[in-house]
């Protein structure tokens, strides 16, 4: 399996009990500081991200979404879609 380059450092200031929580929960988990801490920013990073940029409806609401997609599109719209954008 290939390894990726890490060629990018991502350096923190802490204070001293802030340092000290982060390395017990590390070595409970049999982990370095740096596997533990990429470990969990990734994890919120993720996180954050798919919040952001994912919509859910309950199904019912899903359903009215899917069919108002198959009507025509209505006539003001339309006509929206013919101007010609302003940053063009």
């Amino acid at each position: 399996m290939a390894t990726a380059t890490k060629a990018s450092r991502f350096d923190m200031r802490l204070t001293s009990e802030q340092r000290s929580e982060i390395e017990r929960a590390a070595a409970i988990q049999g982990k370095t500081l740096t596997q533990w801490a990429l470990d969990h920013l990734l994890e919120a990073a993720r996180h954050d991200v798919e919040r952001e940029t994912t919509t859910r409806l309950a199904s019912e609401a899903f359903d009215q979404f899917a069919a108002a997609l198959d009507q025509p599109m209505p006539a003001a719209a339309q006509a929206l879609m013919e101007h010609k954008a302003v940053w063009e």
